[in-house]
């Protein structure tokens, strides 16, 4: 059924594949992969899709170049970052969407601050935004409600465990409710392209964070190298986020109150390289 336009709020999509490293004016990295950009566009296809219906009503695509780091930061986190806060950018800032998904490279730090670092593609602005130095998601104006994060270490255990994700990247009026990323490294193979597609496909509706950890869980045989995926959900109450996690879709998304709490989703006894073994 094709909803007229007034019958649902503007909604938006950005993707950002972030493949491009150490050539002219690009950040530098040493790892360039022409997957994440593949992975973007497979990612957006739903949305386009359901676009000429009624039912969804714009996706926009930032690859390399174009993904900046400004994009990711906060009028309110600029000061501490010392760069450009535009996260609210029309057509690119992560704020200025409902639904985001980036693919680039990550990691997360534990050594007196615990963040989640991912690369940027520009190197004319910031290179590395952090969970708790450039991010506030959902206020002053700003939309998003869901990231999903195809990078290693993006949603690492140990930096939720200390306060570094639903602290740092929201605040209790935040429309921000999910965070799907990774606790440890994540491959990156042929299948990845068919677990993006796969995933964004079937969470349109429902199963946003049920579906991540079932599609790009992977028990590898060597020791350090599963692929741990995380779903990160915040509300104000288990219940709230449990229907979020279960029954919460990209055009579906619950409303899990005020984000006084969170929960974390994972797997346990997954061991990847780059994170400790996670918690049964």
């Amino acid at each position: 059924l094709a909803l007229p336009r007034s019958a649902h709020a503007w909604e938006e999509t950005h993707v950002y594949g972030i493949a491009n490293f150490d050539g002219a004016g690009e950040c530098t990295n040493g790892g360039t992969h022409a997957r994440h950009t593949t992975t973007a566009a497979l990612f957006a296809a739903p949305f386009q899709v359901y676009a000429p219906l009624g039912l969804w009503d714009e996706t926009s695509t930032k690859n390399n170049l174009d993904a900046r780091g400004s994009y990711f930061t906060d009028s309110t986190e600029a000061a501490s970052c010392g760069c450009v806060a535009d996260d609210q950018s029309l057509d690119s800032g992560v704020d200025e969407a409902d639904v985001i998904f980036v693919h680039t490279h990550g990691g997360h730090s534990e050594s007196g601050s615990y963040y989640t670092n991912l690369s940027m593609g520009n190197a004319s602005y910031a290179c590395s935004v952090r969970t708790d130095n450039n991010m506030k998601f959902g206020v002053n104006g700003g939309d998003l409600d869901i990231a999903v994060v195809k990078a290693c270490q993006s949603g690492d255990y140990n930096v939720w465990a200390n306060q570094g994700y639903r602290q740092k990247i929201t605040e209790s009026a935040s429309s921000m409710s999910t965070w799907n990323a990774f606790h440890g490294n994540s491959s990156c193979s042929s299948a990845t392209e068919t677990e993006v597609s796969s995933y964004a496909w079937s969470s349109l509706y429902s199963g946003v964070g049920d579906n991540w950890l079932d599609l790009f869980y992977d028990d590898d045989a060597a020791v350090d190298s599963d692929d741990c995926p995380t779903s990160i959900i915040m509300g104000s109450s288990s219940s709230l986020r449990s229907t979020m996690y279960t029954y919460g879709g990209f055009m579906d998304r619950k409303d899990t109150g005020s984000k006084t709490g969170s929960t974390i989703h994972y797997i346990g006894g997954c061991d990847p390289a780059g994170g400790i073994v996670l918690p049964n």
